[in-house]
């Protein structure tokens, strides 16, 4: 097996916000670049930003030969401000194209208009019961797959065919919404023949139905192979950061020759401070002297008292000047 670079393409599976809030969406897969391209130069040049650049375009020349001085500066500027800003609304829309779908109700965009033509969305199939939570897994799943760092490492067909399937898996789903609702209906006739008619519907969507339930699976399957692999990769990695984290500490005769360095210092210091002070005349230090005087020199230390109550000293002093007073 060889590492492959995988191809630079768009992302199947986008995070769109709706009118009714953020969705994901599954792109169709039949659908060419270059009619992606058109309906995003098409996005970029809708009809207001197209009539207000070319206003804004069509007031410089008429400013420099009806109008002088400020009232020119004014509309040119207008002018300007006007082209630049239809300019940026048209590059804003074309880039906002797949994930920006905030549109009104009554003036839906080219890719909103018919579902399922250029994407289906997760909400598309909230209304066909449990499937729609096959439905999330599957867009889940697509997603996944191909934004893993196992992708890399495999065939660049497999997550396209991985994406066709699942595509086609959704345009199946997606025609059976008539016969779930006939199967509804004739299920609530009370006639025999009917109610044979609509366990028959009712059988054919539930074979649909445990269709998609294998493609869920084998879907499934293929998530389960990559996240095996992604930990593979993950430890590889580990290993070779561990390795190269290891090698660049200094090594074992480095840090004992570094602590045999520092033994010594405390030796040099002591030779330096004893010479001066016989050379001073400062006195013995502290742990120079006998443990007798250790002991009166911690003896003569003040100790802790109790806030607001005096010592037992102060005590005696106070209770003798008491005596001599009387």
């Amino acid at each position: 097996m060889s590492h492959h670079n995988p191809p630079v393409t768009a992302m199947p599976v986008r995070a769109a916000t709706f009118p009714d809030g953020p969705d994901s969406v599954l792109l169709n897969p039949d659908i060419p670049r270059a009619r992606w391209r058109g309906e995003r130069v098409h996005a970029g040049l809708r009809h207001r930003f197209v009539l207000t650049g070319l206003a804004g375009a069509a007031l410089a020349p008429l400013t420099a030969v009806s109008c002088s001085g400020f009232a020119a500066v004014f509309f040119l500027g207008a002018g300007i401000l006007a082209l630049g800003m239809s300019l940026l609304a048209g590059w804003c829309s074309a880039a906002g194209m797949l994930t920006d779908h905030r549109h009104p109700a009554d003036s839906p965009c080219r890719l909103d208009r018919v579902r399922g033509e250029f994407f289906f969305r997760s909400r598309d199939f909230t209304d066909l019961g449990t499937a729609s939570y096959a439905v999330r897994t599957l867009i889940a799943g697509v997603d996944e797959l191909h934004r893993s760092p196992a992708r890399a490492w495999i065939d660049p067909a497999v997550p396209r065919e991985v994406h066709r399937v699942v595509w086609q898996a959704l345009c199946c789903l997606d025609r059976t919404r008539a016969a779930r609702s006939l199967a509804d209906e004739l299920a609530a006739d009370p006639d025999s023949a009917v109610g044979e008619l609509a366990a028959a519907a009712r059988e054919a969507v539930t074979v649909i139905d445990d269709a998609l339930d294998d493609v869920v699976r084998h879907v499934h399957g293929c998530l389960v192979l990559t996240r095996a692999w992604e930990a593979k990769l993950r430890h590889s990695e580990l290993t070779t950061r561990t390795d190269h984290t290891l090698a660049a500490l200094p090594g074992d005769t480095e840090v004992q020759q570094l602590a045999q360095a520092a033994e010594a210092l405390p030796q040099n210091v002591f030779a330096y401070v004893t010479a001066a002070r016989d050379i001073t005349g400062t006195g013995a230090f502290p742990w120079e002297q006998p443990t007798s005087a250790w002991s009166r020199l911690l003896r003569n230390l003040p100790r802790g008292r109790s806030r607001g109550r005096p010592s037992r000293r102060a005590q005696a002093r106070r209770a003798r000047s008491g005596e001599e007073l009387s």
